[in-house]
């Protein structure tokens, strides 16, 4: 009864949201049902016969996922998942009610949710995961959730519940510990090779004078998944001492990381799928939406959409979408999403864009525009507004980046898909 009930409450809620034509209101459907049915997520769950897979972290969790979801899709799993990064509890309400049959029935295999740091480890309160993938842990929203050390807290939380298995990055020093911690018989780590970690900085070492001696890898644990190389699109990864060449579709060299993520916990759903096999299926996984998507514009050039949210994104964005004639606009907003506290631009080094043209746009485009004075960089235009900051971007010559924090990366994703090639 329970089933039934609280998906046609979430149907019928976001059939009402979309008769009035209203945009976004993925998680509405979710925040009634959890109100109205308690206990509605856990009856749905129940019925999967291969559970639930949490993937969390402060950083790669959307792309992660894609991937994970993609890879067991490819192998034949029927995988319910959060395809709208709506990330909280009640996003993933809204998610199950939408994909279930009238009747309450889910018809898939295994689910594979993103979930926000603070609440994956409130949904292990209300379902627990078979398997738990806990990226990494780095400053972000230092308004909600403080220091680092706290975030690492709420991912160990959420580890911890994990029924069958952990996987985690075995250079996440924070991570990696809690892990080490857990009473599951699996535990799974993931890392890159020790010349490789000045590529992937750890948040302790973003303020470093030296952001290229990076120490050491974090944990002495032996790796089921190695990124050994990577050059543009290929990447090479060790998995069980067997290397393993691949391409990736997906843009930015944080990429490669989140690949091996990804490789290590489908290597352990698919057991008897061969690695060489899961790098083929790897390589048709396209970018998640905002996640360095490339837009080709009316006067020919091109434009990449990047999401920058924290230092260790923001420098990740700048090593690998920044080229050296692109134009750049940077969109920084200050909502309740993006966080109200902006301090963290000033631990990032913007003096790779000295030699580039710089606009700023955003609700926070003026504060922008003087985080860059400090790294000798001039504005050149300053726009609040998004929508007017685009059309003017759009068509001057050249090949453009915008690196935009998330709610002014979802406007100018929208955006961009409505007018892309059309009017831009």
């Amino acid at each position: 009864m329970r089933k039934a009930l609280g998906t046609l409450v979430g149907k019928s809620v976001a059939g009402a949201v979309k008769l009035r034509g209203r945009g976004g209101g993925q998680a509405l459907p979710g925040l009634v049902v959890e109100k109205a049915v308690p206990g509605y997520l856990a009856a749905m769950l129940k019925q999967l016969p291969n559970g639930v897979v949490i993937i969390t972290g402060t950083n790669g969790k959307t792309t992660t996922t894609k991937m994970v979801v993609e890879l067991l899709q490819a192998g034949g799993k029927r995988v319910l998942t959060n395809p709208t990064g709506s990330n909280l509890t009640r996003g993933i309400i809204s998610s199950v009610s939408q994909q279930a049959k009238k009747s309450g029935k889910l018809l898939f295999d295994i689910a594979v949710f993103e979930l926000d740091e603070a609440y994956a480890s409130y949904f292990t309160r209300l379902f627990r995961p078979h398997w738990v993938l806990g990226l990494n842990a780095s400053r972000d929203q230092l308004d909600r959730f403080g220091e680092v050390d706290a975030i690492a807290r709420l991912i160990g939380d959420t580890m911890l519940a994990a029924t069958t298995g952990i996987v985690t990055n075995a250079d996440d020093k924070r991570l990696s510990a809690l892990a080490a911690q857990a009473p599951v018989a699996a535990v799974v780590y993931y890392g890159v090779a020790p010349e490789l970690l000045s590529y992937f900085p750890r948040d302790d070492e973003l303020v470093s004078v030296d952001p290229q001696k990076a120490t050491i890898a974090a944990a002495d644990v032996p790796l089921d998944v190695w990124l050994k190389s990577f050059h543009e699109t290929t990447a090479v990864y060790e998995i069980e001492g067997t290397e393993y060449p691949g391409q990736l579709q997906v843009t930015g060299q944080h990429n490669f990381q989140n690949a091996a993520a990804a490789l290590a916990l489908v290597h352990r759903l698919l057991p008897d799928t061969p690695p060489e096999r899961l790098l083929e299926w790897l390589g048709h996984v396209g970018p998640a939406f905002g996640r360095g998507q490339v837009y080709r514009l009316k006067n020919g050039s091109s434009l990449q959409l990047a999401l920058v949210k924290n230092p260790a994104s923001f420098r990740q964005g700048l090593a690998s979408y920044l080229t050296p004639d692109a134009q750049v606009m940077i969109a920084i907003n200050d909502r309740v999403a993006d966080s109200r506290d902006m301090s963290w631009l000033w631990d990032i080094d913007f003096t790779p864009l000295q030699s580039s043209s710089v606009r700023t746009a955003g609700t926070r485009a003026v504060d922008m525009a003087l985080r860059l004075q400090y790294d000798d960089i001039a504005a050149e235009t300053i726009e609040p507004d998004l929508e007017k900051a685009l059309a003017r971007f759009a068509v001057e010559t050249g090949d453009k980046v915008i690196f935009a924090t998330y709610t002014a990366m979802l406007r100018l994703h929208a955006l961009l898909e409505k007018g892309a090639g059309k009017d831009l």
